[in-house]
């Protein structure tokens, strides 16, 4: 599971046949209603050949086997987006000092994450997060800069296998690199006007 940090949507100033792609999804011809693009892209999926990569795919010996669909233009361009897993998104929701779990009664707090793998046998506890929020885009950036200039430098974290499981550490300096690409986001929502949210 991850937490995926982006900008607000915005009315869709139009919409595009697209494999997902960013270039080819730049490329593609706009269509102005939702109904009609999608009916282009299932007509596409309905063929009895394969079809060939779009224009601008990055990745063209994989995207043919995939439907294509109806996505969304964007008026402001390609927001950035952040995806990080859910351990990696406790740490840099506790630097923003922003919440890592729901704040209904009933939920559970986070299990706590190991500093190495066990010897007991026990199983390692997956980190669950609830996250979910928006602020305004200059709220938001006012976080990151505050907890660029608050944080210690990032050590990193080893990874951890036990037997068959496995969970991803991080490397030093990655809580500084998320915290620059938030910057970069909240920076790029408040000259497009839009909230910064997170789910």
């Amino acid at each position: 599971m991850t937490v995926t940090f982006t900008a607000a949507t915005a009315p869709a100033a139009g919409f595009v046949v697209t494999c997902g792609c960013d270039e080819a999804t730049v490329r593609a011809e706009h269509i102005d209603d939702y109904d009609a693009a999608q009916a282009a892209a299932d007509q596409t999926n309905a063929a009895p050949d394969q079809r060939r990569p779009l224009p601008g795919c990055s990745i063209p010996t994989v995207c043919p086997d995939y439907p294509l669909r109806a996505e969304p233009i964007d008026p402001d361009g390609i927001a950035p987006l952040i995806n990080v897993s859910n351990v990696n998104a406790v740490a840099l929701l506790d630097a923003l000092g922003l919440p890592s779990q729901s704040e209904a009664p009933d939920c559970q707090d986070l299990e706590p994450f190991p500093p190495k793998a066990p010897d007991n046998g026990m199983t390692i506890p997956i980190t669950v997060v609830d996250a979910y929020g928006d602020l305004p885009a200059e709220e938001f950036l006012g976080r990151v800069l505050t907890a660029l200039g608050l944080a210690p430098e990032d050590l990193g974290t080893p990874d951890i296998q036990f037997g068959r499981m496995y969970v991803g550490g991080r490397p030093a300096g990655f809580l500084q690199q998320r915290l620059r690409d938030l910057h970069e986001l909240a920076s790029w929502c408040a000259t497009h006007e839009r909230r910064v949210v997170w789910h």
